[in-house]
């Protein structure tokens, strides 16, 4: 029997299901060491390369929800790790800034997280894994609207 679009489409949705669990999993055990979960290393990378932002922007960027996002920053500034400050432009909100210690943690942490994605992705060749970054580029480009 010929497999449907629909059906492909079912199996791709469990598929990404799986890997991110698999992959988010794999990481967060890598960033123990660091103090750290996946969710606040996306933040960190987001605000180390973007640079400071309001929640807002953050939630939407990294599509957590809002009170989950309010944990995560909070976390980070217990750890001194990020810092919330008046948005200049509008005193009623807060941006979140990286400190000089999150970007220690980034910079550490990335040689921890290639090599779990390395592992991860060992049973690919370098073609493959490009090829699959190209695809998950154009689903997340699409997806974002």
């Amino acid at each position: 029997m010929r497999e449907t679009t629909e059906d492909i489409g079912v199996r791709i949705g469990g598929q990404l299901y799986l890997a991110h669990r698999y992959a988010r999993a794999a990481t967060n055990r890598a960033l123990r060491e660091f103090g750290i979960e996946l969710r606040h290393l996306g933040v960190l990378n987001t605000l180390a390369q973007d640079g400071p932002a309001n929640q807002r922007t953050l939630v939407d960027r990294l599509q957590l929800d809002k009170s989950s996002m309010v944990y995560v920053i909070d976390d980070l500034e217990r750890e001194g790790l990020a810092e919330r400050r008046r948005d200049p432009r509008d005193r009623r909100s807060y941006q979140v800034h990286i400190t000089e210690a999150g970007r220690d943690r980034v910079a550490a942490a990335a040689t921890v997280t290639a090599a779990v994605m390395d592992d991860m992705c060992a049973p690919l060749s370098d073609s493959e894994r490009r090829q699959l970054s190209d695809l998950l580029a154009r689903f997340i480009a699409h997806a974002e609207g």
